[in-house]
């Protein structure tokens, strides 16, 4: 394990602009480099590296990062490899921490794992190859679906013998621990003790991590009566099925070059189009769609296309993964194929060019696969019709970002036969139940055209984020208030405290959570530090608030009276409107909960009086903002 100590020092060793030019040519642009962006193919160069930050962002596909996680991505390597990485380039000595006996055995018991399964990828390669009986039925069966001896080197496809035990004999002649080929699942046990290959006379499928290492296998059966057509390994210390996708390691380059990963069902669907031209496809095994898996996938692309069976099981595969995919904020679209075939059968059917016409020209958005499938068009039954479309308004519900609820509700109202304002009603309802709210809602409103509830909460949001746009990037910042120097973090964090302010946003809770602790701690905001500790989606939007050109718009200058000039000039002035506004900004959203509810029920008497009260400080807060009531 590396020690704290000496993660700390790599992170202050690297230089972010030296790191990268490593692999991107970078021209100096005032502060910053440029260059073009690694990650996908661009003309014009979008990717913009910043040493006094020590991030990257690039501004086409959205990329971005510190200096451990470029190397990461570019390497394709863990997080300890990217580390040492570094640390080799720096001449940084890594003299790895002591572990406890616990940790100790757990990691001696994952290496062994991992040696015993490259062990038996190696040997399963070697048997389809090299021997008669992998030669007549493993490599002929993979011929017959027409895989390349290319394809099948590339996916290390292999071969388990039809004699007994004889994976574990080989195993165990190299000196390898019985127990531990039971533990990562090469070898079975049944009731009585006795022991057997679990893979026997069957093609072998390896199964490799995000980086490309082997950590489990699927066996297809060549048995007529065999209880299972397919094997998989068991769960353990290296495989967790939930937190893997067949074909990753190898399609992510791709799916991120693309812009697009497609998802198959199984292992011989995920070949078959890596041999037909089509590499940016991955498949979860058997496994339902987990969140982590679709993870996995954003690392490379937010556009997942869904390429399941058209049979029953496919399609209530289908329509869970699509709720699975909204919810991570992934683009979700989806295509059918004829009846009889499937992603391993019509790319053996279709030229390269072909095959990929048909996966372009039958993609469609997940709103109308769940109209067609759901045959809404079709459907003559009210009842149906209600619970159809209560269906696809709970899918629409799931996506996060409201703006993208908004779109979908604008363009898909028609076609759910009802009007935006309605759609909107009931997809923010249906998200409200979700979270269990026990606030009024828009949806409680039969017939009153004024702004949704998930307009007002964009409204907030966009208020909260402009707060920790300036925590972030100005916190540090000395400003001048009755002749004695305050940091910009300490008043604005005053200022939440003393209204007991929280934020909507989750992202934006979390790194104000992160802020006032390093304030409590008389410890500055440094972008570096909150980059690197941050989880994906934290370090994403801190990317996104420091590396965005910003400028004070018209807008903020004519609503707030703001004069043209540098942000930081402006700072105590600029602090002010922004909390005044966030502030403004609280009290509409309650004075607009409760005037939704007005609409539809009395109010009680405490109600009344807070609605007055919410209204007289509007006002006043209006004033100090110096603008009119809007």
């Amino acid at each position: 394990m590396i020690p704290q100590s000496t993660i700390d020092k790599i992170y202050e060793s690297a230089n972010i602009e030296e790191i990268v030019g490593d692999f991107v040519t970078l021209k100096k642009t005032g502060a910053n480099y440029k260059g073009r962006c690694p990650f996908h193919d661009e003309k014009t160069p979008s990717f913009v590296v910043s040493p006094t930050k020590g991030i990257y962002k690039c501004f086409g596909c959205g990329k971005g990062g510190n200096s451990v996680s470029f190397v990461q991505e570019i390497q394709n390597v863990s997080f300890p490899d990217a580390l040492r990485y570094i640390a080799n380039k720096y001449n940084i000595e890594i003299i790895e921490e002591n572990l406890t006996k616990e940790q100790e055995l757990r990691l001696s018991k994952k290496e062994s794992q991992f040696i015993a399964t490259k062990f038996a990828e190696e040997y399963f390669q070697d048997i389809l190859w090299n021997s008669e009986e992998g030669k007549k039925i493993g490599l002929s069966y993979f011929k017959e679906r027409k895989f390349s001896h290319e394809t099948i080197k590339q996916f290390k496809l292999g071969y388990s013998p039809k004699k007994q035990n004889s994976f574990l004999q080989k195993a165990i002649k190299s000196g390898f621990d019985k127990k531990v080929l039971i533990e990562c699942s090469l070898i079975g046990e049944n009731e009585n003790g006795k022991t057997y290959d679990k893979f026997r006379e069957r093609a072998i499928f390896p199964i490799h991590s995000y980086n490309g290492k082997p950590i489990g296998f699927g066996g297809r059966s060549f048995d007529n009566n065999a209880k299972s057509k397919y094997v998989n390994s068991n769960e353990t210390l290296i495989y967790e099925k939930s937190k893997i996708l067949y074909g990753i390691h190898l399609a992510k380059h791709d799916a991120s070059k693309s812009d697009l990963c497609y998802i198959v069902e199984g292992y011989t669907d995920v070949v078959s189009m890596h041999e037909n031209g089509v590499k940016n496809v991955v498949s979860a095994s058997g496994t339902a769609l987990s969140n982590y898996q679709i993870k996995l996938i954003k690392r490379s692309t937010k556009n997942i296309v869904l390429l399941f069976d058209g049979d029953e099981a496919g399609t209530k595969a289908t329509i869970r993964s699509i709720d699975v995919c909204l919810k991570e904020e992934m683009n979700v679209q989806i295509v059918s194929f004829p009846h009889g075939d499937d992603p391993d059968s019509l790319s053996q059917k279709l030229s390269t060019k072909d095959f990929k016409e048909y996966l372009n020209s039958k993609s469609i958005n997940f709103v109308d696969y769940l109209i067609n499938i759901y045959s809404l068009n079709e459907e003559n039954n009210p009842s149906r019709v209600i619970e159809i479309k209560k269906k696809i308004i709970l899918s629409i519900s799931h996506i996060p970002d409201i703006l993208a609820r908004e779109e979908y509700c604008r363009f898909y109202h028609e076609k759910l036969g009802l009007t935006e304002q309605s759609l909107l009603r009931e997809v923010t309802l249906a998200r409200s139940q979700q979270r269990n709210k026990n606030i009024p809602d828009a949806s409680s409103i039969k017939s009153h055209p004024i702004e949704s509830v998930s307009a007002a909460e964009l409204k907030l949001e966009n208020l909260e984020k402009e707060v920790i746009r300036l925590l972030v990037n100005y916190g540090n910042e000395l400003i001048l208030i009755d002749n004695e120097k305050v940091k910009v973090a300490h008043i604005i964090l005053q200022e939440l405290n003393h209204d007991n302010i929280t934020f909507s946003n989750k992202n934006y809770r979390d790194i104000l959570s992160i802020i006032t602790d390093l304030c409590s701690n008389d410890l500055n905001i440094e972008i570096k530090d909150l980059v690197k500790n941050a989880d994906d989606n934290i370090r994403e939007c801190i990317i996104n608030l420091v590396s965005q050109a910003y400028h004070i718009s018209e807008n903020w200058k004519n609503q707030h009276k703001i004069l043209t000039g540098r942000e930081n000039e402006k700072m105590q002035k600029t602090i002010e409107k922004a909390i005044l506004a966030l502030k403004k900004g609280i009290v509409s959203f309650k004075i607009y909960i409760l005037q939704k509810k007005m609409k539809d029920s009395e109010l009680s008497k405490n109600e009344i009086l807070q609605l007055n009260n919410l209204v007289k400080l509007k006002t006043k807060i209006s004033k100090f903002l110096g603008r009119n009531l809007g």
